[in-house]
């Protein structure tokens, strides 16, 4: 599917596309995903305005990730935290999922709507 804000999407346990995020000065390639529990659910009109409201101010969510992920790590969070997926939800919540080291199990979620907080992913999930 090709979606106005999203661009081109597949659907495999919801809508997934590709990206490229800068965090702690190195570069990676994050999965987009728009959750939906059908691909006849389409996107919903809040999931686009968060991905619209994470491009327009990308740089500025990306340091609320570094300033909460450093102050839960106590510095060595470029080390220990690796992003894998950007999730948004169907009501316009959103949150970037990272692998961490310390917990190969759980991972963490660095939620930036409605509220910027950090979770562990079972929590968020």
């Amino acid at each position: 599917m090709n979606n106005s804000v999203f661009g081109e999407l597949t659907f495999n346990t919801g809508w997934k596309t590709e990206a490229e995020i800068s965090l702690f000065g190195n570069n990676y390639v994050v999965t987009v995903k728009a959750k939906a529990y059908f691909e006849k659910d389409g996107i919903t009109a809040e999931q686009e305005s968060a991905f619209s409201d994470f491009n327009d101010y990308k740089n500025s969510r990306l340091q609320t990730v570094e300033k909460l992920l450093n102050g839960l790590a106590s510095g060595n969070a470029a080390e220990r935290f690796t992003p894998r997926t950007l999730l948004f939800q169907r009501n316009g919540g959103y949150a970037l999922l990272l692998d961490d080291k310390n917990d190969e199990d759980d991972g963490i979620a660095v939620c930036l709507a409605p509220k910027a907080e950090v979770l562990s992913q079972d929590e968020y999930l």
